[in-house]
């Protein structure tokens, strides 16, 4: 695994005829938070997620897109990205344009009991029942991670480069085969949005 600081000094031969994955964290943002300055944060880490991103390509430019959520392919998950999360769009715009296509990585099935485990984790009360639902969250969880480690390997050919988008708690997670090779793309900006949230969740 490559951290992007370090990429300068990587031989870059060393990766063009390998699988490449740039592995962006993803952020949640509930649509109804008013909260300007995070709002700010959010749309400067993803300016800086693609500037990280496009300094990576020159081991390869990016023809893929896997970001979590997604179960529909091509135009359609653009639009959906779009419309549910305007802040990661210009990011997928920009590689989209330029040539990649998103993929998407998620069953339907297994995604929509994922879902249903951690709503039901948010609203439990007592420790017995929410170790129950914890057991059946982490589980289906597991199958998940698996099916996007599947699909990330059979879509990702020898020599090219694809983004993940994806928790970084899942990410580390999450099964891929051995010749992948891993480069984290975290912005500078990710330990400020988790700061700023931690601090609003305590006052």
């Amino acid at each position: 695994m490559a951290e992007l600081g370090k990429i300068q000094r990587l031989n870059v031969e060393d990766f063009k005829s390998k699988r490449r994955l740039f592995c962006i964290p993803n952020l949640f943002i509930p649509e109804e938070d008013e909260d300007e300055y995070l709002k700010g944060l959010i749309e400067k880490y993803w300016f800086e997620a693609l500037s990280n991103v496009e300094k990576l390509e020159k081991l390869g430019f990016v023809t893929k897109i896997f970001i979590e959520t997604i179960f529909i392919e091509s135009s359609e998950a653009v639009d959906i990205i779009r419309e549910t999360n305007p802040y990661l769009y210009p990011l997928i715009e920009k590689k989209v344009s330029e040539g990649a296509v998103v993929i998407g990585i998620e069953n339907p099935e297994i995604f929509g009991e994922f879902i249903d485990w951690g709503n039901c984790l948010r609203v439990v009360k007592t420790r017995t029942v929410m170790e129950k639902i914890f057991d059946y969250f982490n589980k289906i969880n597991h199958k998940r991670l698996e099916e996007i480690g599947n699909k990330i390997s059979k879509n990702l050919q020898e020599g090219e480069s694809a983004i993940l988008i994806l928790r970084e708690q899942d990410r580390i997670k999450l099964p891929l085969e051995k010749d992948i090779e891993v480069f984290l793309v975290v912005p500078s900006t990710y330990d400020d949005i988790l700061r700023y949230l931690r601090d609003k969740l305590l006052s």
